[in-house]
C-alpha cells in the first residue's frame, strides 16, 4: 500500500488527468443537454416557436373531426424525441408527422362520405 501510495505521489498526473477528464465529461454532458433540451441544435425550434411558426387552421379542421386531441399526444412524442436523443427524436418525429397524416387522411375521408351522402340522398336525373 505504502508503495501504491508512492508511486501516486511521484506520479501526480495519475490523479490529475482522471479528474480533468471526469470534469470535461460533466461539461460536455450538461452542454449537450442544454442545446438538446433548448432545441440549438441542429436548428429545431421550441413547441411554443413551432407552434406560432405555422397556422392552426389545418390542425382545428383535423381536431374538429376527430375524436382525439392530436395536440397530447404531438406535445408527448416531443418530450419523448427530447428524451431519447437525436435518433429518438427523429424516430418520435417522424411517427408525429404520421398521425397528423392520419388525420388528414380521416378528415378527407369524412368529408368524402358526406359528399357520398348528399350524392345518393339527390333524385336521379335518370327517374
Amino acid at each position: 500500500m505504502k508503495d501504491f501510495l508512492r508511486l501516486v505521489l511521484q506520479n501526480a498526473w495519475l490523479l490529475v488527468v482522471p479528474a480533468v477528464g471526469f470534469v470535461l465529461s460533466l461539461v460536455v454532458l450538461r452542454t449537450k443537454r442544454r442545446y438538446v433540451k433548448e432545441g440549438v441544435l441542429f436548428r429545431r425550434l421550441s413547441t411554443a416557436e413551432r407552434a406560432n411558426r405555422h397556422p392552426k387552421s389545418t390542425e382545428e379542421e383535423m381536431n374538429a373531426d376527430s375524436h382525439i386531441d392530436l395536440e397530447i399526444a404531438l406535445r408527448k412524442f416531443h418530450e419523448l424525441g427530447l428524451e431519447d436523443g437525436d435518433l429518438g427524436y427523429a424516430y418520435w418525429h417522424e411517427v408525429g408527422q404520421l398521425l397528423k397524416r392520419a388525420a388528414g387522411m380521416q378528415s378527407r375521408i369524412d368529408e368524402l362520405r358526406k359528399k357520398l351522402e348528399q350524392c345518393r340522398a339527390r333524385p336521379s336525373k335518370a327517374d
